[in-house]
């Protein structure tokens, strides 16, 4: 069966597989089984560093993954029928998949590739407000914002909940014209930054399938573009991600896998949600024929991805893609909005865990992607700090101090973060430039970041 069809097979499978009531499936299937990967290959949490620098452990997290992904499979949820594939099968698909993708068009084309632990080219970078909910009144305006950064290469901006004064209701006609407009409004952006090119990732607003393919049927998200297709958690996916991924893939639309245990929830704590994360890896090679891969540890609690535990999760990810060799991407979700510099002192910390532990990056997404008070000069930050900790070939035990004392500087906001402040009062709206306030407060904070050796 050619590899595009995969979502088709996958589905045979399902529907010919074991029965599984979710509940048994998410405290058997799942959480007890990963308590016992966790012993049975060492695999634990170090909260006195997050960022590991032991190679044993990502080895260690990387085959306790493979083990899980072909013992558990996936389920199927309206079927509650469990997709299983055998560890040749697994192998065999991560041998196959490509480890450098050609992503946008002409001049506008980058390289995304898979990166190694202290890997000194530049990572690739993924800017905008990555799915979360944005009024269409700016949502022009902010994703030119992103897009006029020049270190950053591909724009992954927000979702649309509210067409022409209706609220987006799942596999309606309001989500399909969500899609439509999301991506009408990216498009004006990336053409108006001189970037016509420019990778997109595209229809966040698809809730089901409906949004992704009312876009593609409307000609706005095509061949050389992207979709988001989440694994749901945890080990899990639905007929709405497998008919994206078929129908997108016949269209030459990459999926990007969306990677997301939930720390504390069924993944377990860190150890184990790492060990789900690479296990999920793998699965949606098999379920979507995925083209990139975007790891977003969620916090049961705090969501973000700066916290201790999640950037752990992220870094030793990172560092067992040495054996996946696989296009990898650390999702950037700090906890405070734009305008609060706390929100800084998160990109830089997650930005040095992320690469110097072999990941690219995407966002920064404010306020763990809850409202829309994130400016293109938070991505700014971040591909300096990228650039920086790239060029020096960072390596994560090193990084280790850096990290912890970056971390130091925005824990305490962690508990009640700031919401920031909105678009408009950070940028001129009409020029979409930066307000001096939050000019000023960037340039303080890159200063900082200058003495600490992270930024030129």
């Amino acid at each position: 069966m050619k590899p595009m069809l995969r979502p088709l097979l996958f589905e045979e499978r399902a529907r010919e597989g074991e029965y599984v009531d979710q509940k048994r499936f998410d405290m058997r299937h799942v959480s007890a089984r990963l308590r016992e990967l966790e012993r049975e290959y060492g695999v634990s949490y170090d909260p006195d560093c997050p960022v590991p620098g032991d190679p044993s452990l990502a080895k260690s997290v990387y085959e306790a993954g493979l083990v899980f992904a072909e013992e558990t499979g996936l389920l199927l949820v309206d079927e509650n029928r469990v997709a299983r594939f055998s560890g040749d099968e697994i192998r065999e698909a991560v041998r196959l998949a490509p480890r450098e993708l050609l992503l946008g068009r002409g001049r506008d084309a980058r390289r995304l590739r898979a990166r190694r632990p202290g890997d000194r080219d530049k990572p690739f970078i993924f800017a905008g407000l990555a799915g979360t909910p944005t009024p269409l009144e700016v949502f022009y305006a902010t994703a030119l914002s992103y897009a006029r950064e020049p270190l950053v290469d591909a724009i992954d901006h927000g979702s649309v909940n509210e067409v022409f004064g209706v609220k987006v209701k799942s596999g309606a006609p309001s989500e399909a014209l969500a899609g439509i407009e999301e991506l009408r409004a990216v498009r004006k952006a990336v053409e108006d930054a001189g970037r016509p090119g420019m990778h997109i990732l595209g229809a966040e607003s698809s809730v089901t399938a409906t949004a992704s393919l009312a876009a593609m049927a409307a000609g706005l998200l095509g061949e050389g573009d992207a979709q988001l297709l989440p694994i749901l958690n945890e080990m899990k996916t639905d007929y709405s991600q497998l008919t994206k991924a078929l129908v997108g893939a016949m269209r030459g639309v990459h999926g990007a896998a969306l990677i997301d245990p939930v720390v504390g929830g069924f993944a377990r704590g860190p150890a184990g949600s790492s060990i789900t994360a690479v296990a999920e890896t793998v699965l949606s090679l098999l379920a979507y024929d995925a083209s990139y891969f975007l790891i977003h540890p969620v916090h049961i609690t705090r969501q973000a991805t700066t916290t201790p535990e999640c950037l752990w999760v992220e870094a030793v990810v990172g560092q067992a893609n040495t054996s996946l060799g696989l296009p990898l991407v650390a999702d950037v979700w700090p906890a405070n909005g734009a305008g609060a510099p706390e929100l800084l002192y998160e990109v830089a910390a997650n930005t040095v865990a992320a690469v110097a532990s072999g990941l690219n990056l995407l966002g920064p997404t404010p306020t763990a992607g809850t409202a829309p008070h994130g400016t293109g000069l938070e991505a700014r930050l971040m591909a300096e700090v990228a650039v920086k900790t790239a060029r020096d070939g960072l390596k994560p035990g090193d990084a280790c101090e850096a990290v912890k004392e970056l971390y130091g500087r925005y824990r305490g906001s962690l508990e009640k973060p700031s919401p920031g402040k909105p678009f408009t009062e950070l940028y001129d709206a009409r020029r979409v430039a930066p307000r001096s306030e939050w000019l000023e407060a960037y340039r303080r904070v890159r200063a900082e970041l200058a003495d600490m050796g992270l930024v030129e």
